[in-house]
């Protein structure tokens, strides 16, 4: 190996897969105090630095992270979302217990070779190519050590007040599609194509109060936080049992909460969130 930047990768892939609290594609965080939630980054370099002085600042939080890449080109016209995703990879390696993620539609679209499309170009493609002009012969190699850190990545976070963190769940029309099962087994390539279960649970919207209600019983569950949503007040709430941010602009959020006090409802999520624009 001669990038280190590949290295990085692999050994937060190898943290991600290897974690004493996951079991399957959950990480079940026990005894924890104060969590901090991202929503969906995109390459908001602003927005994750703001994050990530916050973390750093506090005493001993966790921190969960979500959907990292795609963001915009920079001035010459490249996706530099691959940067912001090596430094949180970075500090998965340096505080293992105290940094999570879980897997988002746009990770799944880049490591299974899928592709996005926004304002007519994909954006798995502008990804590829960002690698490639950040390093150059060496892309290759931090390209496939970046999709083993995509593929490791959990699908959900949950804490004993009764809080599942996830990017998003199956929408109510596909919900044949989900198998809970999905959640307490290792990821298999079935699961990642259209009408798997791990596709529908993180490509899925538009959730209904009572099809929460089914998924909270299913899940053993009281309230979700998610992302998935493009949210320009930062924050989304889903009735009942619900709530969406997003934190890839200064308008943007992040959730913070005592995960050994607080119990969240959609009632008072409004006095856990933390505008991107005052960390």
């Amino acid at each position: 190996m001669n990038n280190p930047a590949a290295e990085i990768f692999l050994n937060a892939a190898e943290l991600c897969m290897n974690c004493p609290q996951r079991h399957g594609n959950v990480v079940n965080l026990s005894g924890v105090g104060r969590v901090m939630v991202s929503g969906d980054i995109h390459g908001a370099r602003v927005s994750l630095n703001k994050i990530v002085s916050r973390f750093n600042s506090s005493e001993q939080p966790i921190l969960i992270l979500q959907e990292i890449i795609h963001g915009p080109a920079d001035a010459a016209g490249f996706d530099r979302s691959a940067e912001l995703l090596l430094k949180a990879a970075r500090l998965k390696c340096q505080h293992p217990d105290r940094i999570y993620f879980v897997m988002g539609n746009h990770d799944l679209a880049q490591f299974a070779g899928g592709e996005i499309t926004k304002d007519g170009s994909g954006v798995c493609a502008a990804f590829r190519e960002g690698v490639k002009n950040e390093f150059g012969d060496e892309a290759y190699e931090v390209y496939s050590a970046a999709m083993k850190f995509l593929r490791a990545l959990p699908l959900a976070v949950r804490f004993d007040n009764g809080t599942l963190v996830s990017h998003s769940l199956p929408s109510p029309s596909r919900m044949k599609f989900f198998d809970p099962a999905v959640l307490d087994n290792p990821t298999l390539d079935a699961d990642i194509k259209r009408g798997g279960a791990v596709y529908e649970m993180l490509w899925g919207r538009d959730q209904r109060p009572e099809q929460l209600d089914e998924l909270a019983k299913m899940l053993g569950v009281d309230f979700f936080l998610l992302g998935h949503r493009h949210i320009t007040a930062g924050l989304l709430p889903i009735p009942r049992r619900a709530a969406a941010i997003n934190s890839n602009a200064l308008g943007g959020c992040i959730v913070e909460f005592d995960a050994g006090i607080d119990t969240i409802s959609l009632a008072d999520i409004e006095k856990y969130v933390k505008r991107i624009a005052q960390l």
